[in-house]
């Protein structure tokens, strides 16, 4: 867990009818980033807790004339539900710390005497998971509005903010069975970023997913390990985050047309990408084979200049899929087989550019893609109203909102909760125009 340091300090209620203690706790926390309040009664308590309802963390003692500390907390969580709830009381009180945690919602109890270090520690923990639970609040709104496919933010955010709360508690056995559905709902969260990511540079479209699904087909083609795969999808996914740094004039112009002050400034945004991910903890690997994706098997890429395995083999799938989207996406589909033309120019780089091998596993992925590509052209392409939209019908371009966030991508088919989603959008962020659909060309035509 990172080191508790809120932006405003937290405030944390103390309850017990001894005052000696209560002074305790005061100078205990006297030098800590926390505003302390504290009540001699339960009774007393409630009603602190009444004219502030933004409390952080409450503190109560077991034993105490008229309410208890179960009851106060009972009472208390139906004013600051929020508020993280401890009970402190003696070892041989067990019936209480259970009573606490079943009526009370007690987060964890401290049991008495305590030791300074420990209690300091024990309310930076119950503070931080306060101040996660209102920053899950606040981006769930925010993405709420921006796209109906990440309604499901709240709930994730909120299993993330319980592994970090329960890693303090030993990783109990609960932690590990979420763990694996936290990894696959952090995956779709990456992969809604990488949509605003690939809206930087517009000479492409749907880039960034079309890369990843690509490597991690190739990846799954070489039967590596699901945690290799998952690192490689990811670091697909953001490949480009650097160039969020790239000025507009260098992005539209390729490679060989920049002179050399601009290679220079392009050249940086692998690594700026690699610095953007490895903040995040986990990430380390990731943000490697995004550094390294625009490396070449001769040694002339750069920001290193490795080559050929010195490369790491997610970055060389990477390098791979990544110049095929872009050749594709060069290549009308209706004036040639845009995959055809990318296998044929990626085959006259290969152990100069490209790794033979890698490409010899992904050659018969493009060679499906250009097939599928060569069956659309007895399709025609027409334009509906969302209105008009049918179960199974075949998007023939990307869906964006009239603000321009990708919705869903060419080649989707559609189901109804997708035609669902679609309209709402079109409701709450009009499209710029009707939606492009493939039918059965008419006989004659």
């Amino acid at each position: 867990m990172s080191e508790f340091n809120p932006s405003n300090p937290v405030k944390i209620l103390f309850v017990d009818d001894e005052e000696n203690i209560l002074k305790a706790l005061h100078r205990t926390l006297f030098d800590e980033d926390f505003v302390v309040m504290t009540a001699n009664s339960g009774e007393e308590a409630l009603q602190v807790l009444a004219d502030n309802r933004d409390m952080a963390v409450i503190v109560s003692d077991q034993r105490m004339p008229g309410l208890s500390g179960v009851d106060f907390l009972e009472k208390a969580r139906k004013i600051t539900p929020e508020a993280l709830k401890i009970i402190l009381t003696g070892y041989a009180d067990i019936t209480a710390v259970v009573d606490a945690i079943n009526r009370g919602g007690a987060f964890r109890y401290i049991a008495k005497p305590w030791k300074d270090e420990e209690l300091i520690q024990i309310l930076k923990d119950a503070a931080y998971r306060y101040c996660l639970l209102h920053e899950n609040s606040r981006l769930s709104q925010i993405i709420k509005k921006q796209n109906e496919e990440l309604k499901n933010w709240n709930s994730q955010l909120e299993i993330m903010v319980q592994e970090q709360s329960m890693d303090l508690s030993n990783r109990n056995t609960e932690l590990q069975k979420l763990n694996k559905t936290i990894q696959m709902n952090f995956t779709c969260f990456i992969e809604a970023f990488s949509s605003l990511i690939d809206m930087r540079d517009k000479s492409v479209s749907n880039h960034s997913k079309n890369v990843a699904i690509l490597a991690k087909q190739t990846a799954t083609a070489l039967s590596l390990s699901e945690h290799d795969i998952n690192d490689i999808l990811i670091a697909a996914l953001l490949h480009d985050i650097g160039k969020i740094g790239v000025s507009d004039l260098i992005l539209m112009k390729n490679y060989e047309e920049m002179d050399a002050d601009e290679q220079k400034e392009y050249q940086l945004h692998p690594v700026r990408g690699q610095v953007a991910v490895e903040i995040i903890e986990g990430f380390q690997d990731v943000g490697i084979l995004i550094r390294h994706h625009h490396e070449r098997v001769d040694g002339l890429g750069f920001p290193d200049g490795l080559m050929k395995n010195d490369i790491p083999l997610g970055s060389r799938i990477i390098a791979i899929a990544d110049a095929a989207d872009r050749i594709a996406a060069c290549n009308p589909v209706g004036m040639d087989n845009a995959y055809r033309v990318a296998i044929s120019e990626i085959s006259a780089h290969l152990d100069k550019k490209f790794d033979r091998d890698l490409f010899a596993v992904m050659r018969p992925l493009l060679i499906e893609k250009a097939g599928t590509i060569t069956a659309r052209d007895y399709l025609d392409e027409v334009e509906i109203h969302p209105d008009k939209l049918m179960h199974g019908m075949v998007l023939s371009k990307d869906i964006k909102s009239g603000t321009g966030l990708l919705l869903l991508a060419c080649g989707t088919v559609l189901e109804q909760k997708a035609i669902v989603t679609i309209q709402h959008f079109h409701t709450i962020d009009p499209f710029r125009s009707g939606v492009y659909v493939l039918r059965e060309r008419e006989k004659g035509r």
